[in-house]
């Protein structure tokens, strides 16, 4: 697969700790980057399904009971 190259501005703190990082995973900076990029926008898809799919379902009318929310609130502790 073809690739492009970019750059970005960053403080030098978070730059040392990108190298650290890379460096305790034996990888290299950019593969760093590569992955933190890709879990980013793989997660934002996702969220953004969730979202979408919730607002639909709030559309229907489909809401969760005060009885299901409490339930969820007292299995995490809440």
């Amino acid at each position: 697969m073809p690739q492009s190259s970019t750059s970005f501005r960053t403080d030098p703190e978070t730059l040392s700790s990108l190298d650290e990082i890379a460096k305790d995973m034996g990888r290299s900076r950019n593969w760093v980057l590569n992955k933190a990029i890709k879990d980013f926008i793989e997660y934002q898809k996702w969220f953004t399904e969730q979202v979408q799919a919730g607002l639909e379902a709030a559309d229907k009318g489909e809401f969760a009971t005060d009885q299901e929310i409490n339930d969820l609130f007292n299995r995490f502790g809440g």
